[in-house]
């Protein structure tokens, strides 16, 4: 768009007509803004924003905005070239502050749906907002969208919870540990019955029965030598098995 700044006559000001891609002649005194007619991404970085357990966590928002097509010299007119740092910067912030001090730490960080509600808050009393300005000067734009971004724990937050984890993890080791413990004992406990139970049903002696077991040991290993010793009692017995 065009701003006239006649030298001896006329009249100056923004030109109410913008100019699209391409030449156009002009005075000399003339200088021109440009605008983008597409959808803009204006990031905000928010820092130490207080949740509902007075835990600061830090957020990289995004609110997306459009010039209407063909109110680029209003916008420029009414609001000048910083329109958005001097009008909607500021208002944007403090609304994403207000709707996330509402949530707790978990839902900012993990609850899609609770992110997904601040976003459609925020966007809407951000048009509400530009709606009141355009009462009495028009304020051409459209809110696009609004995305609010998952909290990101400071670098305090971020080492307690590493902590939090770390023990939590352990605990659970060590949960698992006693319980694959408790299992092997009263897995060792039913062989002992059950080997027990079998002796006596057979009416096999203490001696009998050890020897007896000396053969699952043996059938067990595969590709060794094994030395067996059988005591029987007035004479023993060496064996070399190969298998």
């Amino acid at each position: 768009m065009l701003i006239e700044k006649p030298w001896f006559f006329g009249h100056g000001g923004v030109d109410l007509e913008p100019v699209n891609t391409g030449l156009t002649w002009c005075f000399w005194s003339t200088s021109s803004e440009s605008f983008k007619i597409t959808p803009v991404r204006y990031e905000e970085t928010l820092d130490d924003i207080i949740s509902n357990e007075n835990t600061p966590l830090d957020f990289k928002t995004q609110i997306i905005l459009r010039i209407k097509k063909g109110k680029s010299p209003v916008l420029l007119q009414n609001y000048g070239v910083n329109w958005y740092e001097n009008n909607v910067k500021e208002v944007y912030n403090n609304l994403t502050r207000h709707y996330v001090s509402q949530y707790s730490p978990f839902d900012l960080t993990s609850n899609r749906e609770v992110v997904a509600h601040i976003d459609s808050c925020v966007k809407a009393d951000m048009i509400r907002y530009i709606d009141r300005l355009s009462v009495e000067k028009e304020f051409p734009i459209v809110v696009e969208n609004v995305i609010t971004g998952r909290a990101i724990p400071n670098a305090a937050q971020l080492k307690e919870m590493n902590n939090t984890a770390a023990q939590i993890q352990a605990k659970q080791t060590q949960e698992r540990r006693y319980e694959t413990e408790v299992a092997r004992e009263q897995a060792e406990r039913q062989r002992a019955v059950s080997d027990k139970a079998y002796q006596r049903e057979m009416g096999l002696t203490a001696e009998q029965f050890i020897s007896l077991k000396a053969w699952d040991v043996i059938n067990s290993k595969q590709g060794a030598n094994i030395d067996v010793l059988f005591d029987g009692g007035a004479s023993s017995t060496m064996w070399n098995i190969k298998r």
